[in-house]
């Protein structure tokens, strides 16, 4: 054990590291172990927080570097306005939550000084942007909830409801563009999207940047019932799935231990922490273990807004057929450093902000997102109300009625119940109108009309098939609409399922195995569909012969993954379709769209379709199984491997002179299967998608096992930078317990 000695602390606490770095307070109170928490934050991950903040407030640009993708998150941010009235939403916050994110603060402003101290260390990335930070409070922990919510899901939904737009105004044709995403087209006019004048696309580089952002993106959990588990306790297993290749990791592990010298029994929480936040996302308490998913939600709309040139602020907006209102309109000033000052004007009204300034009068695009509406700060105290339940009842009860993000979350508790439970707000809308499309705002009747209420939302308390699970899959309300605006492939659930029903006695080994499971029902539904058409030839002989796992030593899931992309290009790249550079791109760059990924797998299972109406089905798959066969041999960890870089140097050439740029990492996977081994790659960028944190728990004993893809220290040459790496590339777990033993 190595002891932490806090040297600045307003508060005694004792802190030790175990073997693998992670800290282990323990304080006489739930106060001081909270204060403690922010120290550590601070100490171990200070640029992480601070940074986060400063691309949470779009001021990026101006306190760390004038890059052009800061510049752009920086404008994107801005307009969609999630700094915008924190302090009003901290003034409705509950007593005893605003005291608990209080004593947090104090904890990592104090951490802060400490780290200050240190010329060369945890600070170097400022110290080499000549970041100053300023104190931590109660609104820059409410604006990295607001990042947590907004990054990942609402800005998602809307970058593939922007992509179907784009390609509704490419002139795709009408009747191929409605039977791929039927049935979310259904009763649609197309004829007025084409005439929206729409912004710019985030570029890779933004999008990059965001999905290095803190956030909730994508995710596997599930339960088990004592009736199923070998050792008569509910077991819980949970990893939340993120960009894994830079470090430190997204995630900080901490193990909170606190209660006085006459308490009988001590209480603890372990699991992962969010840095500049004081909620665990993933981890138990002595009676309860949560994991969480993001449910695939609707949260944001588009709506269209038909603007003209006039009024008191510039422009105005229509309603009805001729009732022109003006817009209100909210200036951002951005200073880029070295650069002159840059004036935004975000044109919004009730229903949400145009998401382009307008030039020319017509139709444009006006966003809105749940979560921005007057109460959501309240979300913060969810994550608290979680560590105090004593019971799955009392969590789940807890969680319902929580604005953001929209997560399903997943719960065990020492007395053996097992539950799910859907959260977040979700916009209530008038019946037959989904969110997948935008709808004229001039038409008020498709306006927002509240939020759907806690008690509609889906849930699962002690099923009798004996285990609950969750992983991003088709959600739909208890009064039968869908939670989501579009659909996304159960590949991962269903897996997840198939291998629980086959385990009647589940361990913890097995429960970890499950984590790391590689095996595809993707291919598995696929292949039989596509090999039909596909004469005898080597390649139709080994894909037949696969185990459809994409191991590491695979070269068979190689050759799939060729074929699978080659059939996609044949069939929706023609340029009457998706066009074959845009295909190219949705399928294997940074703008994988997972939803045109899924309509496609839906449309390549169906006898007749308008796609090969004109053009021979099974034609198209065997030109793409000539050239899949004539592609490189290749086994699967050779294509799918990526480098660990530091988060704040990346691949620049300090990265490279400082010596945080590791070799190539093989990773299993893709993002059918439960370990989602996702890579995104260009000449000049990785992306990664995965597990970000491996988490497995028997609520009849006091520990957990887990991993991450990183360590406790963002300081890469501290001896905690990296030390869980080892474990997360070879699925070994470590034991995590309160006292560190």
């Amino acid at each position: 054990m190595e002891a932490i000695n806090p040297k600045a602390a307003r508060y005694e606490f004792r802190a030790e590291r175990d073997a693998a770095g992670v800290p282990h307070v323990h304080a006489d109170s739930w106060r001081h172990a909270v204060y403690a928490l922010g120290y550590l934050h601070a100490l171990d991950r200070p640029t992480q927080v601070h940074f986060a903040r400063a691309v949470a407030s779009g001021v990026a640009s101006e306190r760390i570097a004038n890059k052009p993708e800061l510049l752009e998150m920086d404008l994107f941010l801005r307009r969609a306005g999630i700094h915008l009235r924190l302090e009003q939403e901290a003034s409705v916050l509950q007593p005893q939550v605003v005291q608990q994110i209080e004593w947090y603060c104090q904890g990592l402003n104090d951490g802060m000084l400490e780290s200050a101290d240190a010329w060369i260390g945890p600070t170097l990335p400022m110290w080499v942007t000549g970041y100053r930070p300023a104190p931590w409070d109660i609104e820059s922990v409410m604006l990295i909830g607001n990042l947590l919510s907004f990054a990942g899901l609402a800005v998602g939904q809307q970058e593939a409801e922007r992509q179907l737009l784009e390609l509704i105004q490419l002139g795709m044709d009408s009747e191929h563009l409605r039977e791929l995403f039927s049935p979310y087209l259904d009763g649609i006019d197309l004829e007025p999207l084409r005439d929206i004048h729409l912004s710019r696309r985030l570029s890779d580089e933004a999008l990059e940047l965001l999905s290095d952002l803190p956030r909730l993106a994508g995710s596997n959990a599930w339960a088990v019932s004592p009736a199923r588990s070998d050792s008569g306790g509910a077991l819980l297993a949970s990893d939340p799935h993120l960009e894994v290749n830079r470090l430190p990791a997204i995630w900080y592990e901490v193990a909170l231990n606190w209660g006085g010298p006459d308490d009988i029994e001590k209480e603890y929480a372990i699991g992962a922490t969010l840095p500049g936040c004081p909620l665990m996302a993933v981890g138990r308490t002595r009676n309860l273990s949560w994991g969480v998913t993001y449910m695939h939600a609707d949260t944001s709309d588009y709506f269209i807004e038909d603007c003209r040139p006039g009024g008191q602020t510039g422009w105005q907006y229509r309603r009805g057929e001729d009732d022109w209102r003006d817009f209100r309109v909210r200036t951002e000033t951005l200073k880029p450093k070295g650069a002159d000052p840059i004036e935004l004007p975000v044109y919004e009204n009730d229903v949400g902000a145009l998401a382009l300034t307008p030039e020319q009068p017509g139709k444009h695009l006006s966003a809105s997102w749940i979560g921005s509406q007057r109460g959501g700060g309240r979300a913060i105290g969810t994550w608290l109300d979680v560590i105090a339940a004593g019971s799955v009842r009392e969590a789940m009860d807890a969680v319902r009625e929580s604005p953001h993000p929209s997560l399903v979350w997943v719960f065990a508790d020492r007395a053996g119940h097992i539950g799910s439970q859907a959260s977040g707000w979700l916009p209530r809308r008038r019946p037959g109108i989904g969110g997948f499309t935008p709808l004229p705002a001039w038409d008020e009747s498709n306006h927002w009309l509240g939020v759907v209420p806690g008690e509609l939302l889906p849930c699962e308390y002690d099923p009798p098939i004996g285990f609950v699970a969750s992983a991003n899959e088709e959600l739909y309300r208890k009064d039968g609409p869908p939670l989501h605006a579009f659909g996304l492939a159960d590949y991962r659930k269903r897996r997840i399922v198939q291998r629980l029903t086959e385990l009647p006695q589940a361990t913890l080994a097995e429960m970890q195995a499950l984590q790391y499971d590689v095996t595809s029902l993707q291919a598995a539904d696929l292949l039989p569909v596509l090999l039909a058409h596909v004469g005898d030839c080597p390649l139709k002989r080994r894909l037949e012969k696969w185990d459809r796992r994409y191991n590491l030593e695979s070269t068979d899931a190689t050759l799939f993954m060729h074929f699978y992309r080659h059939v996609l290009l044949e069939i929706f790249g023609h340029d009457q379709g998706i066009g074959w550079r845009r295909m190219f791109y949705l399928t294997t760059r940074m703008g994988f769209s997972r939803m045109v990924l899924t309509a496609a797998d839906r449309m390549l299972r169906k006898v007749t379709s308008s796609w090969w109406r004109e053009r021979d089905k099974g034609e198209m798959i065997r030109r793409a199984a000539e050239r899949a066969a004539a592609e490189p041999e290749q086994t699967w960890g050779q294509i799918n491997r990526f480098h660990f870089v530091n988060r704040f140097f990346g691949a620049s050439m300090t990265g490279r002179l400082l010596g945080i740029r590791k070799t190539e990492t093989p990773m299993p996977g893709n993002h059918a299967t439960p370990f989602q081994g996702h890579l995104l790659q260009t000449a000049t960028r990785e992306a990664t998608f995965a597990p970000s944190y491996h988490f497995v728990t028997d609520m009849t004993e006091d520990v957990a096992h887990s991993n991450l893809p990183g360590g406790p220290s963002e300081n890469a040459f501290s001896k905690w930078y990296q030390t869980d790496v080892a474990l997360w590339t070879s699925g070994r777990y470590k034991v995590l317990s309160p006292d560190a033993k």
